[in-house]
């Protein structure tokens, strides 16, 4: 059985979300409202990139990849704004609980653009 890209990023989002979760809460004993306003925001990141690579996909696929670039760019630059109003450094290991998920969802991203970039040449 071969999973479309959308059904496997999905999944591998849950995944992370689940075990940085349990990571959080059984192993570490920390508050969980931090880390779900975390995921939160990278949730409606994540699907706002998404989205953004599919109507740059649909309107100028040649630019594809230079914008995915540039999306990362920005998601870089709205992770460092909001981690000044979370207050990450609060959390001890703050740099492995949300640098890793952020790498994470990177690597995602950038597997559905190589995705989207290889059903455009089959074409």
């Amino acid at each position: 059985m071969k999973l479309s890209p959308n059904v496997l990023i999905v999944v591998l989002f849950f995944l992370t979300f689940l075990i940085h979760f349990s990571l959080w809460k059984f192993v570490f004993h920390l508050d969980e409202i931090l880390i779900i306003k975390f995921y939160l925001f990278l949730s409606v990141m994540f699907m706002m990139m998404v989205t953004l690579v599919v109507l740059v996909n649909r309107i100028a696929p040649e630019f594809l990849g230079l914008s995915v670039i540039g999306l990362i760019l920005l998601k870089f630059g709205l992770m460092y704004l909001i981690r000044k109003k979370l207050n990450f450094e609060e959390v001890p290991g703050y740099k492995f609980h949300f640098i890793l998920p952020y790498f994470v969802l990177t690597a995602l991203l950038t597997y559905y653009a190589i995705k989207l970039i290889n059903h455009d040449k089959k074409q």
